[in-house]
């Protein structure tokens, strides 16, 4: 076939002649799963390129930032109906991969959800110089009408997505992309998996750490070592050890991977503040209509809110809701079904705090949820830890007070879902425990805190996560002491032990989402 490209513009387009060799591409940049799609003729930016019916299968793989394009208004223009709400999720890191292994970013790439079908398709394909692909452009899809192409969207650590078209493909490699595994959310898109051994390389790093005394400490961002004494003091004690600066990754994650401190069994997830309600809207009418006045002339709200149960202290319910259009055009709220998919019903999941006449006195939208929630948390190390007062009377005066100690036992989980969030807040696994005060005279110190957490994160992690594993690692110490002892080495094991019955005792934690 004569694909006609312009030729300034093939340096975006790829050619492997097996999967071996697109495996092998991908694994050189950093890629551990690979999305790939052999498009349609109509396929092109014009049209919007077509992904899935089911919009997890872009949600669950890279970092996006879930928002709302506003309504349609017209029934010809657009896919939707007028009037109807059309989510979209940005690629918050997506960048085009050119023939010479160079990345060029990509300027606003976007999954547009159109919920009534339901599909998600692929727009603003441009990079930020203005060029793209030009395979899938309108004018490449009239030239070419019989041309395939394979779509392949990668994904490297922390959800960054990087894309690349494949043209010209042989039969030998349309063949190969045929056997590969469909995506349970979307099979008729296939998955290619790259062993990048991350897990592995973090637990050689946390061999070195764990099991041992380390004064508390942070690095500043020109990696000099401070003391630090105050709350994250766990936390910034382990990126300490593991030399991670603070700021230079976002969530002190390595090898793309999150890292946990816990002392205690209960965990603050994330914090996000409600978006809707009367909170929303008046902050001073929602402390006084559902607080208390404390002993220093303050309102509070504080409580533990579960889903479907009343708390005796706001008198507020927190549910899962549906809200729909009944056939009068009134919006009614109706209990989350978590049986039925969720890309059709998108627009229109909140979470709420519902006062006792059935008013919404606070409420999340699903993307301020989702938001917080998503494919860069796909994988996460919880290591227990503990504190204690320093008895070196000199590091202590130099302000090192406290001794942490990380356990060698820790829980690694991955694979997680907007629908697992939704999940664990409607059976109540994770519950919102607020903490907002209206000052009395000055609101510059209004505090406004949603803590959505867990009481045990070693039972809550089966829900949160797909898969979830506790592994004793081996420290340096003991590593040494295998290889010095021939008699132990037969037995000595060579990789992570899995534990899963251990029970793990944690006092605090400290997470950062």
């Amino acid at each position: 076939m004569n694909i006609q490209l312009p030729p300034s513009a093939s340096e975006f387009e790829h050619n492997p002649s097996s999967m071996h060799e697109l495996s092998a591409l991908l694994g050189n940049i950093g890629a551990d799963v690979a999305f790939l799609k052999v498009l349609p003729k109509n396929a092109n930016d014009k049209n919007q390129i077509y992904i899935a019916s089911d919009f997890g299968v872009i949600f669950d793989l890279f970092d996006v930032t879930l928002s709302e394009r506003g309504e349609s208004t017209s029934e010809t223009k657009d896919r939707s109906a007028p009037g109807k709400r059309i989510p979209e999720a940005v690629f918050n890191d997506f960048a085009w991969l050119r023939r010479d292994r160079t990345e060029v970013k990509a300027r606003r790439v976007k999954a547009i959800i159109y919920t009534q079908y339901p599909e998600a398709r692929l727009s603003g394909l441009q990079t930020i110089d203005g060029s793209m692909p030009p395979s899938l452009s309108v004018n490449f899809t009239k030239l070419n009408p019989d041309a395939k192409r394979l779509l392949v969207l990668a994904r490297l650590a922390r959800g960054k997505c990087v894309g690349l078209v494949c043209v010209d493909m042989s039969p030998g490699f349309e063949a190969e992309i045929k056997e590969l595994p469909g995506f349970e959310r979307a099979p008729a898109c296939k998955r290619l998996t790259i062993e990048q051994n991350r897990s592995a390389e973090l637990e050689a790093r946390l061999a070195s750490v764990v099991g041992k005394q380390l004064r508390g400490c942070r690095l500043d961002a020109f990696g000099q070592t401070l003391p630090f004494s105050g709350t994250q003091v766990c936390g910034y004690t382990l990126e300490h050890a593991l030399g991670i600066v603070p700021n230079s990754n976002k969530d002190g994650d390595l090898f793309g991977i999150e890292l946990k401190t816990h002392t205690k069994p209960k965990v603050t997830l994330f914090t996000p503040e409600p978006d809707g309600g009367v909170y929303a809207k008046d902050f001073t009418t929602f402390m006084k209509t559902y607080g208390y006045l404390d002993a220093d002339g303050d309102y509070r709200v504080t409580g533990l809110h579960r889903a479907n149960e009343v708390c005796s202290k706001s008198g507020l319910t927190l549910q899962v809701r549906e809200c729909r259009q009944d056939s009068d055009g009134a919006v009614c709220a109706y209990p989350y079904n978590p049986k039925t998919p969720l890309t059709p019903k998108l627009d229109s999941i909140d979470v709420a705090l519902v006062g006792p006449k059935g008013e919404v006195a606070a409420s999340w939208s699903l993307e301020r949820l989702m938001n917080c929630w998503g494919a860069k948390h796909n994988e996460v190390v919880y290591l227990t830890a503990s504190k204690n007062t320093n008895p070196n009377v000199n590091e202590h005066a130099q302000g090192y007070e406290h001794l942490v100690t990380f356990g060698e036992k820790v829980m690694w989980c991955r694979d997680t879902t907007a629908e697992k969030l939704l999940n664990a807040i409607n059976s109540g696994v994770i519950y919102l425990d607020p903490a907002p005060k209206l000052h009395a005279t000055d609101p510059a110190k209004n505090k406004r805190r949603a803590q959505w957490r867990v009481n045990d994160i070693t039972k809550a992690a089966h829900a949160l996560y797909q898969h979830v594993e506790f592994r004793q690692i081996i420290t340096t110490e003991n590593m040494i002491q295998f290889r010095t002892q021939p008699d132990m080495q037969k037995t000595a094991p060579t990789q992570s032990i899995l534990f899963p019955d251990v029970e793990v005792e944690m006092e605090e934690v400290n997470v950062k989402i």
